[in-house]
């Protein structure tokens, strides 16, 4: 018995797959599920991994590779893109309908016709809805919501993209308000799409809050607008949201949707449709603001009259009762004034009649005095007089008989009696010389003698 084995070539062996393939799957279309675990686009063409997870969603229980050639991925998946807002990306659940192909070179794989977006659009309201569960179960859902606003919204941190038309509504919208009121914008431009958005979105969230103690801020707003519903799966991450609802300020959102709410919407403080709504709330809230401070203000004015008018009351009748009391006073004290003037003046009366009868007597008193006084001085002075009188004329005696016998030596001391006893004196240039060294020789000299002069000339020799 011959007993050598079938031995085939390998592309002999891969065309016997195909005819099998051929002749059970040719032609045929299945639809079936499976998670994205990885995508690539080449060329137009989209090539998947497609995967189907165990219970545990860790360990795969089957594999295949797939693809969507560029016509059929030019047809789903723009009406795909539509149904569930996002994107073909990994970790995604999918319906598609497939055909199973072999290829003698690259093997099996499943060539993608269709696909389901009311599938996934299921799969991922459920992941949605299972986010939100799991954010309430942390205490997270209603975290941010529970901050107070603050009663002034004016410092706003702005999570958005400079160029985009939501954001450019935003700063209008504020810009235009009829109030006039002022806002102060500070803008975190950030990735609002795609994979790396709530990654980035988070970023930007983490310099807010440092930067909290320098900028005080009020409140954070993210706003988007002007791109397609596709960009919304981002704020269905489940990171973004937790960060959001653990975040110290109010977050406010105007990330623009028209269906379900994101899951970043339900843990916002606030969310809104579109940046202008979001912009409308913030106006509104300044306006409330106002209209409160505006009915404090009224409030305080209305106390503020009433306890003036109370006051004006409360002085009138002090007043009244002041005025009343001071005329009762100032009669009481009209009336003590007149009994002491009348008392006062019987007083000055008694006393001025007493002064001037002590000063009468004083007078009659010094007139007797000075009388006295005058009497005793004349007689004194007539005393002096006489004993004046008396030593006048011993010493006029005295001096007269003191006189005359001056006269009589002055009579002697004459210089004509002098030479009528014989005497004569010598003058030289008229005048007496008394020493012959006056005079030297050849001078002329004359000598008086009573009856005439001789006139000599000096001859020591």
């Amino acid at each position: 018995m011959n007993t050598t084995p079938n031995i085939l070539k390998l592309s002999e062996l891969s065309a016997i797959v195909a005819g099998i393939f051929r002749m059970h799957f040719s032609g045929e279309r299945y639809w079936v599920t499976a998670e994205i675990v990885g995508l690539k686009i080449s060329r137009g063409h989209c090539y998947l991994q497609l995967v189907e997870k165990d219970e545990m969603g860790s360990t795969p229980k089957a594999e295949f590779r797939g693809i969507i050639w560029a016509g059929t991925y030019d047809r789903i998946h723009p009406r795909f893109v539509k149904t569930t807002g996002t994107p073909l990306r990994e970790q995604m659940q999918v319906l598609l309908q497939v055909e199973v192909q072999y290829h003698e070179r690259f093997g099996m794989s499943l060539v993608v016709q269709d696909i389901d977006p009311a599938f996934t659009l299921g799969q991922l309201e459920m992941e949605r809805r299972q986010t939100i569960e799991r954010l309430r179960k942390e205490g997270l859902l209603e975290r941010n919501k529970s901050l107070d606003l603050p009663v002034s919204l004016q410092r706003i941190a702005v999570i958005s993209a400079e160029d985009s038309k939501g954001y450019e509504d935003f700063v209008t919208r504020l810009n235009t308000n009829v109030y006039g009121y002022t806002f102060h914008l500070t803008l975190y431009t950030s990735l609002l799409q795609g994979d790396l958005a709530a990654g980035d979105i988070l970023t930007k969230l983490s310099h807010i809050k440092t930067e909290l103690p320098v900028k005080d801020f009020d409140a954070v707003v993210i706003v988007r607008g002007g791109g397609g519903a596709s960009s919304l799966e981002c704020f269905n991450n489940y990171l973004l949201a937790a960060g959001i609802a653990r975040f110290p300020l109010p977050v406010i959102t105007g990330i623009g949707h028209q269906a379900n709410k994101s899951v970043v919407d339900e843990v916002a403080h606030t969310d809104r449709m579109t940046p202008t709504d979001v912009a409308n709330f913030l106006i509104e809230h300044q306006s409330a603001f106002e209209g409160t401070t505006e009915s404090y203000w009224q409030q305080i004015r209305e106390m503020a009259e009433e306890i003036l008018r109370y006051e004006q009351e409360y002085v009138a009748t002090s007043t009244h009762r002041l005025s009343s009391s001071v005329r009762l006073d100032l009669s009481k004290a009209g009336r003590t004034l007149d009994q002491s003037a009348f008392s006062l003046k019987h007083l000055l009366q008694g006393r001025l009649i007493h002064e001037q009868h002590t000063v009468e007597q004083f007078h009659q008193n010094l007139k007797k005095e000075l009388l006295l006084f005058r009497h005793l001085e004349t007689a004194a002075l007539e005393e002096i007089t006489s004993r004046l009188k008396n030593g006048i004329t011993s010493f006029l005696q005295s001096n007269e008989q003191e006189l005359i016998n001056n006269e009589a030596t002055v009579r002697l001391l004459d210089p004509a009696e002098v030479l009528r006893r014989g005497y004569s004196y010598t003058l030289y240039n008229g005048k007496a010389i008394s020493n012959p060294e006056d005079v030297k020789d050849g001078d002329r000299i004359t000598t008086v003698l009573q009856q005439g002069e001789l006139q000599s000339i000096v001859n020591k020799k």
